[in-house]
């Protein structure tokens, strides 16, 4: 399928072709006319052999023609511009093999010049639904029977998906202030095509929240911003198509490894309606949003209707039409519940997106910009071990485009992956002056920390060079200095994050000296200097 090139005055040509009578290719032609003559196929290649250029060229000749399919080989159309079949017709549309050729131009190319152009494999499924069809309705020459009871509405629907990713319909792309081409429906601009400027944008989910951590001894407090996320228009929808989010934890950055520790989505549900197609087959077909419960019982006009009890087995009637309902998705829509997902400011309303008209009583400032205490979440991850690290992470997702066929999507779980440990923050270590501590202490190689999950949980790195020794409690800004009893400068740790965050009051040591060798057992001092004090201390390697 031919997408785009920068010459948008490009004609389109299909043809194919297979071997007919006496082992020569043939092809479909059209009735020369004026100047024109039949395409020679004497000098192209012998079966089972490839075509050279210059018969691609003798083809592509051809004044943008696009072949009829070729289960109607048999079915002369001499009336309409075509040659007659040739003798193996029948042989031909019984399926053949063939070969196909798209081509489409024309473009003037200079030496040494090159030319972009997209084009889209596209598939499609159910185009075949009845196993007994082709023995019992196909006749090459009346092919209509078999043809018409074919399925091609998933094809034809992925064909407008890649036309659509290529261009986005309703989408300004170059500024020029057109959008495209639409249509008008029950009131609303229905856009169908693009302006023409490739955009190469997929169906995408809400982007992920704006997301900080807060530790504490034995507990991680994930808080997030959803005011971008939950505004979020979808480029094809056009709508608001905000569902829900998650929370993830894991013990390293893998995907795999990474569990839904809770998620919160809206209170709404999926209709299925039940519909005969075109072709004659029944189908439950859901082409719409999801309903809210309000929605759906004034719609139909009963305060306790509940869209649950009227699954599949049992669908609702209503004006002579079957429907049935699912969740969305778990419609886990609470946000009081002290154990989930939970409202910072309860009491906040919703100040608009019109940025000028918010109040300081309306925004927070804990994300580094002022954003709207409305949209701020949070949940409590608690009964963790403080020495471990954990990777948290919190995703958005979508209810999909229920029309074009696109499931829900979710952001990238990596996207907002933090790693932190559930020890004390660095503003409560500043505020409260707190001591400096190391751990493990001692250090023992016999401890097995890579089989208790404490390093090397990948188990891909070399044994000595994957040790770690950890700090604790430290200032946001200070420098480690790590000596022997001897006063000998064994490595010297810069630790820098001025503003904070879940790593800023942990740091660790690789075991590593600086002239990049592994520290033998020893006792060892560390120094740990910040603009507010100096302290020191002292931590054991034992081998």
């Amino acid at each position: 399928m031919f997408l785009g090139s920068p010459d948008n005055d490009v004609k389109v040509s299909f043809n194919w072709k297979t071997w007919g009578d006496g082992g020569r290719y043939w092809q479909p032609q059209r009735i020369p006319y004026g100047d024109q003559k039949l395409l020679d196929f004497r000098r192209c290649a012998p079966i089972g052999g490839w075509w050279k250029d210059a018969d691609f060229y003798q083809v592509m000749a051809n004044r943008w023609e696009v072949d009829y399919d070729q289960i109607t080989t048999a079915v002369n159309k001499t009336s309409k511009g075509w040659l007659p079949p040739p003798i193996n017709a029948e042989e031909i549309a019984t399926g053949k093999q063939c070969f196909g050729l798209l081509s489409f131009g024309p473009f003037r190319l200079g030496p040494g010049m090159s030319l972009p152009f997209a084009i889209a494999v596209v598939g499609g499924e159910d185009v075949h639904h009845d196993p007994n069809a082709w023995e019992d309705l196909f006749d090459p020459y009346h092919p209509e029977w078999f043809y018409d009871q074919l399925d091609f509405s998933d094809l034809a629907e992925n064909a407008k998906w890649a036309r659509w990713v290529y261009d986005n319909p309703g989408v300004d792309t170059d500024g020029d202030e057109y959008f495209g081409e639409f249509y008008m429906c029950n009131g609303d601009t229905v856009w169908y095509e693009g302006d023409g400027i490739p955009d190469w944008r997929a169906d995408v989910p809400p982007p992920a929240p704006e997301v900080i951590v807060i530790p504490e001894i034995g507990k991680l407090t994930i808080r997030w911003n959803g005011f971008y996320t939950e505004n979020f228009v979808d480029p094809f929808s056009k709508q608001k198509d905000f569902e829900g989010y998650r929370v993830y934890c894991g013990l390293d950055d893998r995907k795999t490894s990474l569990s839904v520790l809770t998620s919160f989505d809206n209170e709404n549900f999926n209709r299925f309606v039940y519909t005969v197609t075109s072709s004659g087959q029944s189908r439950w077909i859901n082409s719409e949003p999801p309903f809210t419960l309000d929605s759906l019982r004034t719609m139909y006009g009963d305060p306790l209707f509940n869209p649950l009890e009227y699954p599949r087995a049992f669908p609702y009637e209503y004006d002579s039409v079957f429907y049935y309902f699912t969740a969305m998705d778990y419609n886990l829509s609470d946000l009081t519940d002290p154990r989930g997902i939970r409202k910072v400011y309860p009491e906040a309303d919703d100040p608009g997106t019109d940025s000028a008209l918010w109040s300081d009583d309306d925004i927070t400032l804990e994300h580094g910009e002022p954003l709207p205490k409305f949209y701020e979440y949070e949940y409590v991850y608690g009964n963790l071990l403080p020495t471990v690290p954990y990777f948290v992470s919190v995703t958005a997702f979508d209810f999909g485009f229920a029309q074009g066929g696109i499931p829900s999507k979710e952001s990238s779980v990596l996207n907002t992956l933090i790693e932190c440990y559930a020890q004390t923050d660095a503003d409560s270590v500043e505020a409260y002056d707190l001591d400096v501590y190391v751990y493990p202490n001692p250090y023992r190689i016999d401890a097995d920390y890579p089989g208790h999950g404490y390093e090397n949980r990948y188990g891909d790195e070399i044994p000595d060079r994957s040790r770690r020794i950890h700090f604790a409690n430290l200032p946001k800004v200070c420098t480690i200095h790590i000596f022997t009893l001897d006063g000998d400068r064994v490595r010297t740790i810069r630790h820098n994050y001025p503003n904070g965050g879940p790593e800023a009051s942990h740091d660790t040591w690789d075991m590593i000296s600086r002239n990049v060798m592994t520290v033998e057992s020893n006792l060892y001092y560390w120094v740990v200097e910040s603009e507010s004090r100096t302290q020191i201390g002292k931590f054991a390697i034992i081998r």
